[in-house]
């Protein structure tokens, strides 16, 4: 065979499909896409006929064995773990999830979609090791706490200038809607419609009234305009 034939052949070998996302360079992309297929059709077996309740409880229980106590023991456990097949491409991912636990390398599935990152965590079939799995969880874990920062110092200044969640409400729902299947499922079976409620009720918490009417009797804008003593603020008044 020819070098520049063979040089062409590996080229496609690590090439990304579509949709099969940024993975760390040591891990053979191609390989990964087949490893996500399977895993995603083995969940998709397991979950067939979950209710939400059901669901729910499956995924809680899959993030109890993905977080396992990080001592010598159950690391040493862990670590002994083989994908299924164990391939040289599968077997580096492995390690890198190893080195990732151990805190000696970076995420190797940083980059892949919460799709992605759902499947593998959530696929308890030998096709990704513990670590692998565990490392996939905290990736997605790692995004959601960064989203929710974010949204959350949005919804302060929100609050601080309007007096309203609203804007809060709705971008919670639309983050909400865009997770996978398994990543909603621990959260109540009403938490979309209870955003919408809450969307369409466009409440002032301030005011203590829905859209924009004025304070009512009670409410804190209501206590503030009429307190009787200098120097008192909103901290006083809601202890009072």
């Amino acid at each position: 065979m020819s070098s520049g034939k063979a040089a062409s052949d590996k080229a496609q070998a690590t090439q990304a499909p579509a949709g099969a996302g940024a993975v760390a360079d040591d891990v053979v992309i191609s390989t990964l896409a087949g490893r996500l297929s399977a895993a995603a059709t083995a969940v998709s077996a397991t979950i067939r006929g979950y209710d939400h309740a059901t669901l729910g409880a499956w995924v809680n229980d899959n993030t109890t064995d993905i977080l396992y106590p990080l001592d010598a023991e159950h690391k040493a456990a862990a670590a002994k773990q083989v994908p299924q097949p164990n391939d040289a491409a599968a077997a580096k991912s492995a390690a890198a999830a190893t080195a990732f636990v151990d805190r000696k390398g970076p995420n190797p599935f940083a980059g892949l979609s919460r799709e992605q990152l759902s499947a593998i965590s959530n696929d308890d079939s030998g096709t990704f090791t513990i670590n692998e799995r565990r490392a996939a969880f905290t990736q997605a874990y790692d995004e959601e706490q960064a989203w929710r920062t974010q949204v959350v110092a949005q919804a302060m200044q929100e609050y601080n200038t309007t007096g309203k969640m609203t804007n809060f409400f709705k971008s919670v729902l639309a983050h909400f809607n865009t997770l996978p299947q398994l990543e909603q499922s621990p959260y109540p079976a009403n938490y979309a419609s209870d955003l919408e409620d809450k969307i369409k009720l466009d409440f002032n918490y301030f005011n203590h009234a829905a859209g924009n009417g004025g304070p009512t009797p009670g409410s804190l804008a209501d206590m503030l305009k009429n307190q009787d003593k200098k120097g008192l603020d909103l901290f006083d008044l809601l202890i009072r």
